[in-house]
């Protein structure tokens, strides 16, 4: 029989009709072995099913479940994964109301669960999240003093159940474990504990390198540069100035421990002009985006059809009313120049890292201008969001 999943379990057992009798006593049997520290959750030689289930105030019928009679799987102890998850289950929906609300009370509660996770076929800690809910948010930190220093649990306990309540807090996707794990990060000194609690190396991306570039302007903004021409101008002196000056941005922008660190220098012909670094606390972090690809189309698309419709009814006006001193050839250079400020900011902005399979991200801060990097790996880029979605998760 392939194993069952623990919603699966937890919420058969939800509809037991004895299920406070029939968890109260796995939870007794069960953390009265992990107390006196022997992997053997059986009853006494000779006991059979039903002295169990009269023990727990059951007939043999009545402690039958949906994945197996409980009082025999106890007198025998589990024989495959989907008693073990029966049995694992159980204990938990047994402690659901009586867990201590001391935090003594809970690490003691916390040291017998990793226990039998660690020397038992049971894994209760899997099962934290599905079978307590809202109510394991009080467990995990305690789970955690288990990984980073199990002595201060149990003065027998070791490596291993250390390791089985690291390998727990890793597969929980829960807030209150990740938190708990940042919270003791600086006292795991165990490189074995340390490695399964950090996030694999693909999936972790905490540094990029590429050159800093203008934040994307509003709306308005570009509407403003672009119909009076300046857009143009401030391209084209970029422009002299990257390739006739050497003018370089290189920037480097890293997930620290208190936001994102923006460390940036600006060269011209090869010397150092000035060197920055820039701090957006997570607290002033208000969004970070990579630039989608031909990212506001519309909006240069809409502004160049109003430059050639502004353009042909101005010369027709002219044309018809004949003002002295009015120049068809001075409308046309106008409108050049401002089709040619749209079509360099908009290729420079996007056509250009996108033709070289590359992005920007901008940093939006609550308080304070916008930063954009560019010339990044999509890749990396993307991972860096995960990493700091992971990172904002945890500290909210």
């Amino acid at each position: 029989m392939s194993t069952p999943s623990a919603a699966a379990v937890i919420s058969s057992l939800s509809r037991h009709p004895h299920l406070p009798r029939l968890a109260g006593h796995v939870r007794d049997r069960v953390l009265a072995a992990a107390a006196r520290r022997s992997p053997e959750i059986s009853g006494p030689p000779g006991a059979g099913p039903e002295d169990t289930a009269s023990e727990a105030g059951l007939s043999e019928e009545e402690a039958t479940s949906e994945f197996g009679n409980v009082a025999a799987i106890l007198e025998r102890g589990p024989e495959s994964s989907a008693e073990a998850m029966l049995l694992s289950a159980l204990v938990l929906l047994g402690l659901e109301p009586r867990l201590p609300a001391e935090p003594d009370a809970l690490l003691r509660v916390a040291a017998d669960l990793s226990w039998l996770t660690a020397h038992t076929t049971l894994d209760p800690l899997h099962l934290l999240d599905e079978a307590l809910g809202d109510r394991a948010a009080a467990l995990w930190p305690m789970v955690a003093r288990v990984a980073a220093e199990p002595k201060t649990a149990a003065a027998d306990f070791s490596r291993a159940e250390a390791l089985a309540a690291a390998a727990s807090l890793s597969g929980s996707a829960s807030h209150a474990a990740k938190r708990s794990v940042a919270e003791l990060e600086s006292q795991i000194t165990d490189p074995l504990v340390r490695s399964i609690l950090s996030p694999p190396p693909q999936e972790a991306q905490t540094r990029l390198t590429g050159e800093l570039a203008p934040a994307p302007r509003s709306t308005a903004v570009v509407t403003l540069l672009g119909l009076t021409g300046i857009l143009a101008l401030l391209h084209i002196a970029r422009l002299i100035g990257r390739y006739a000056l050497g003018l370089r941005r290189p920037a480097e922008i890293r997930l620290g421990p208190d936001g994102l660190e923006l460390t940036q220098r600006t060269e011209l012909l090869g010397r150092v002009l000035r060197d920055r670094r820039i701090l957006v606390p997570f607290g002033n972090l208000q969004r970070v985006a990579r630039e989608v690809r031909y990212s506001r189309l519309g909006l240069y698309a809409g502004l160049v059809a109003l430059a050639v419709g502004t353009y042909f009814g101005i010369s027709l006006f002219v044309d018809g009313v004949r003002v002295p001193g009015g120049s068809p050839p001075l409308l046309g250079m106008g409108f050049l120049l401002v089709l040619l400020g749209l079509g360099l900011d908009f290729g420079l902005s996007t056509l250009s890292d996108t033709a070289r399979g590359k992005c920007r991200l901008v940093v939006t801060p609550r308080k304070g201008r916008s930063l954009c990097v560019a010339e990044l790996e999509p890749r990396q880029a993307d991972a860096m969001l995960r990493s700091v979605a992971a990172r904002a998760s945890v500290l909210h």
